[in-house]
Order: structure tokens, then C-alpha cells, then sequence
């Protein structure tokens, strides 16, 4: 008789006698905070009550905001009534630092964008934090154990204070005093903790889409120990600028909008054209094995009049000029924009893409630059010699639904850099600093568009440059046409191949919207009217793609 699983058997026994012999652990009492070391969060559920009459928590002293949600403020706590509609949809949550302090980032950068659901369970609403990571056809048999290993996390819950009718009230204050992981500045600022009671709610605004919350809070960091050690180390920002030790007071913009009822018909991504993506592992697809699908990030751009081989977009894509914009650079950022203009009128659309500039304080008082709802050229106080087109996108389709461009002050020092070395010969301008304002002013009109560029979907392209035929980029009449890099997203810089006996004009030193961008876009942004999934534009998509072959420099790489 083999005696191991008897062995075993008694083993699992004793343990079992153990553990029901050892005392049950004392609980703190209700209301008492957690003790050390209890995984409970900051900010966690409060002891709780039943649900009041509606006017006895939304009082007469309310000032209340309808919209999207309607929001009370009653002295320094505000309520969401959620509309019973709204409950279980979707929605993108984006944190952006709107102040910060000398050394610790800048204002206008994005901290976090997530998909959030508010989701009602009995007298309680939570706020769930969505991933698509992982999907499935919710008609298929696999869909269920899909969601089963991909739960969403609950970032925060809220006891009802009323119901009226069947919309709950909910007091989220504590959501944006408190230091909440998933929208907390703690990190990227390198503190220690947060600060609550130096941290308050300045004003929650609610619009038919969105909600816009601002927020002053206070973060410390402590100081090194003896040695250099200590206790209590802080995270270490992943792009440095870690606040100083001590306390740093920031203003934080939270914005959360409703996405899209009707998700964009996504469109594949074919390794051969360079665009940023949003990808899924998709359980559902009749395969071998899991598919990551992936699919480009892109704008939705729907024709006013399907029929016509042009027409004007439904809604184009608009980008704000900062006000903080000096103003002798900012009909040059606009220039920058809209030279992207004729790329989309080869892809169908007229007018698709234009700059404005942002509206004062007294022209419309709600505007906020961090509001997700509109795309800003952001112009920084920095010393950093660079800039940056980030967007956010629509996980479930990639459609794009903001990008925030910033420029850092000092990129203008950059440019007059690199255009003194690699044009100085050329261009009897770059030899005179400062360099004159019409000259900086195309440099600039120049970042704008390759930053642009990224904000519409497209990596960078460091392959398309190498396919020009070497005598044409000291041609006069082909870069004047083609420019001398096929790309404005590659890093070739200005054309310091050129000789001065090739008598070739300055404005043709400069790179623009070459070729490769105008297909790109034809390629990423033109409708395929027959098509009505992705899967069935895919036969066309190759096709356009397969041109490369006949055409070098429309080939792509980011290497």
C-alpha cells in the first residue's frame, strides 16, 4: 500500500487543526483608521449610512452645475448626481500638472489617461478603472473567460448620500484630496506623501461631455538622512525633475470625458507605414493562437458629403495657440499646423486640420488649456531645448481624441544651433546672431509641423531619407519639388549636403511636408467607403502599401 497520500492527508490535517485553534484577529472598531500595515488606501470607504433625503444633502447653499453630471458644491465639498443613464459607460480620465514648482515639471504635462466606469451597487457607487488589454467577442463562448481573468480594478467607493429619482449622489471629495494612485502627482513629483490637509478642490466644472475638476495640492518629500540614507525614500521620477525636499504645491487639472457612443471603426496596422498604435490580444479570432491586434492611432475624419472625391470634414481637427505664445511666433506655429493641410486633401478632406488662438479669460472664461476637449500648442518656461506631440487615443478603436503639443522655450536655441552649423554656408543669415525673426520663425514653423506630425498618428520615419537618389539632394529642381527628405518626421535636420555652387534657394534648406507624408496620410485617413469593418479594408490597405515598391522613399522604419 503506497502510504504517501495518507501522509499527506495528515499533514493537510494538523495544518488545518492549526489554523482553527489560532484566535481570530481583533478588528479595529468602526470609524477607527486602519492600523499599520492594513492594506487599506488612502482615501478608502468611510464608515457609511444609509441614503438621506435628497434636500437634506443637496441643501438649499448648494451652487450646483448641470451637465454631463450634475455637480454641487456646498462650502468645500462637492457631490456628483449621476444621471441613471450614465451609469456603466465609459469614460477617458486624463490628468495633466497645471502649476507646478521651479524643478519639478512643467505645467501643461500629462500625468495619466485611463478608462473609467461608475458603476452603482446597491447603496454604493464605484469607480472602476477599465483595461482592453485583453478582449474577446462578447457573443463568444470564450468572451466569459476573458473577463473572468481581466477584472477591472476599483480605484475608489462612494456610500450614496441620496438618491433622487434613481440618480445617485455621491460626495467625491476625498477622491481629489487624497493621494489616489492611479491620478496622483506623487510620483512623477518624486514626494513622499500627500499633504491633505494642505490640499483642497478649487472648482469642478461640468459641460454636456465632460467634467473638468482643478486641484491644489500639497506633496513633501523628506530630506536625506545621515549618510545618505533614508527611511522613507521617494520614487524617482522616470523623467527627472523630482520636487526639491520639503513641501511643493501643485495645481493638478483632471479631466474626464465621455467616450464615444458609437466607437470609430478602427483601422489595422501594417508594419510598412509608420503609425503609433493601440493594441489588444483578442481571444475570439479563429486562430491557433491569440492574435495581438493592433490598430493605428488616427483622428476620426468623416466627410460632410460622402460622394464627393473632397469635402470638408464633419468636425476638423483644430489645434489652440497657447497664450503664453510670444506673439511674434504665433502666425509662424499656425503656419505649421495647416502646412498639413494639403496631405489631407489628398487623403478626401478639405480644411481638416487649422490653428486658432486660444480664447482669453474675457473672451470665454471656462476655457482651459487642460481641458481634454481641445488640443494645445502649450509654449513652456524652460530651459530644455526640445518639444514634444503627444495625443491620447481611444483604446478600444485608437481614434485620437486630444493631443497637447509642447514647446519648450529653449528649442529655439537648439534651432539656431543646428541651422548655423549645417546651413551657415548657405544662408548669409545664419551668420548673424541674433538669428532675424523671419528666419527663427521658419525653424519654428518647421518643429511645429514634425510635432504636429506625431500628434496625428505618425512615429518617426528614418528609413524614407536613405531611398533619395544621392545626386538629387543637390538638385535644385528636385528639392524644390521634394524636398531633401521625403519625411518631415525624420531627424535629417536641414540640408547641409549642399554646396554653395549649387545655387539652391534658403527656403529649400528647410524640411516640410515631404511625399512620404502626403501617401502616409492617404494611407491612414482615407475612407474605404466599401469596407464596413476593419478586417474587410485590409485587402485594399495592402494594396496601397505595395506601392512602396515602385516608389522607395514612401518605405518605412523607425531605425
Amino acid at each position: 500500500m503506497n502510504s504517501k497520500p495518507l501522509a499527506i492527508l495528515v499533514s493537510f490535517l494538523a495544518v488545518t487543526a492549526l489554523s482553527a485553534q489560532e484566535p481570530p484577529q481583533p478588528q479595529p472598531p468602526q470609524g477607527e483608521p486602519p492600523a499599520q500595515g492594513s492594506p487599506a488606501r488612502p482615501g478608502g470607504t468611510p464608515p457609511g449610512s444609509e441614503p438621506q433625503p435628497y434636500d437634506k444633502v443637496i441643501t438649499k447653499e448648494a451652487k450646483s452645475k448641470k451637465g454631463i453630471f450634475t455637480v454641487h458644491q456646498i462650502k468645500d465639498r462637492y457631490f456628483y448626481e449621476i444621471p441613471k443613464d450614465m451609469l456603466d459607460k465609459e469614460f477617458l480620465w486624463n490628468t495633466q500638472i497645471a502649476k507646478t514648482v521651479d524643478g519639478a515639471g512643467y505645467g501643461g504635462q500629462e500625468l495619466s489617461d485611463r478608462v473609467v466606469r461608475w458603476e452603482l451597487n446597491a447603496n454604493k457607487v464605484h469607480l472602476r478603472y477599465i483595461t482592453y488589454n485583453v478582449v474577446a467577442d462578447p457573443t463568444t463562448p470564450i468572451a466569459r473567460a476573458v473577463n473572468a481573468a481581466n477584472n477591472d480594478t476599483i480605484i475608489m467607493t462612494f456610500p450614496v448620500a441620496a438618491f433622487k429619482d434613481d440618480d445617485p449622489v455621491i460626495d467625491v471629495t476625498r477622491l481629489f484630496t487624497t493621494d489616489v494612485t492611479e491620478i496622483s502627482a506623487r510620483q512623477r513629483l518624486g514626494a513622499n506623501t500627500m499633504d491633505s490637509s494642505r490640499s483642497y478642490v478649487e472648482r469642478i466644472s461640468s459641460y454636456p461631455e465632460n467634467i473638468e475638476a482643478v486641484v491644489t495640492v500639497t506633496y513633501t518629500r523628506g530630506a536625506q538622512g545621515p549618510g545618505g540614507a533614508n527611511p522613507n525614500p521617494a520614487p524617482q521620477p522616470p523623467f527627472g525633475g523630482a520636487m526639491r525636499p520639503g513641501s511643493a504645491t501643485v495645481v493638478l487639472h483632471h479631466s474626464m470625458v465621455k467616450l464615444p457612443d458609437k466607437p470609430m471603426m478602427p483601422r489595422m496596422l501594417d508594419e510598412r507605414v509608420g503609425f503609433f498604435n493601440v493594441n489588444q490580444i483578442d481571444y475570439s479570432r479563429d486562430e491557433h493562437r491569440a492574435p495581438r491586434v493592433r490598430y493605428i492611432t488616427r483622428w476620426r475624419l468623416e466627410k460632410k458629403d460622402p460622394s464627393a472625391a473632397v469635402s470638408e470634414p464633419l468636425k476638423p481637427i483644430v489645434y489652440y495657440i497657447d497664450a503664453a505664445t510670444p506673439m511674434k511666433w504665433r502666425e509662424w506655429l499656425k503656419k505649421g499646423v495647416e502646412s498639413w493641410q494639403p496631405a489631407f486633401e489628398a487623403a478626401g478632406f478639405k480644411n481638416a486640420i487649422m490653428a486658432k488662438m486660444a480664447p482669453t479669460p474675457e473672451e470665454d472664461p471656462e476655457f482651459s488649456p487642460e481641458d481634454v476637449r481641445y488640443s494645445v500648442i502649450r509654449w513652456l518656461p524652460s530651459t530644455v531645448e526640445n518639444a514634444s506631440g503627444p495625443h491620447i487615443a481611444d483604446p478600444r478603436t485608437g481614434e485620437i481624441l486630444n493631443a497637447d503639443i509642447q514647446f519648450y522655450h529653449n528649442v529655439m536655441n537648439l534651432q539656431r544651433d543646428w541651422y548655423f552649423v549645417q546651413a551657415g554656408p548657405l544662408d548669409p543669415r545664419a551668420r548673424k546672431l541674433p538669428l532675424p525673426d523671419d528666419l527663427m520663425g521658419r525653424l519654428l514653423e518647421f518643429v511645429t509641423a514634425h510635432e504636429v506630425g506625431h500628434t496625428l498618428g505618425f512615429p518617426h520615419n528614418m528609413k524614407a531619407s536613405s531611398m533619395y537618389p544621392q545626386e538629387k539632394v543637390r538638385d535644385p529642381q528636385w528639392l524644390h519639388k521634394m524636398g531633401h527628405t521625403p519625411s518631415i518626421m525624420d531627424y535629417s535636420r536641414f540640408n547641409y549636403v549642399v554646396q554653395p555652387e549649387d545655387q539652391v534657394p534658403v527656403e529649400d534648406l528647410v524640411p516640410r511636408i515631404g511625399p512620404y507624408d502626403v501617401w502616409a496620410t492617404k494611407w491612414g485617413y482615407t475612407p474605404i467607403v466599401t469596407a464596413r469593418s476593419a478586417d474587410e479594408e485590409k485587402p485594399t490597405l495592402d494594396q496601397w502599401a505595395r506601392e512602396q515598391d515602385a516608389t522607395p522613399w514612401y518605405r518605412f522604419t523607425t531605425a
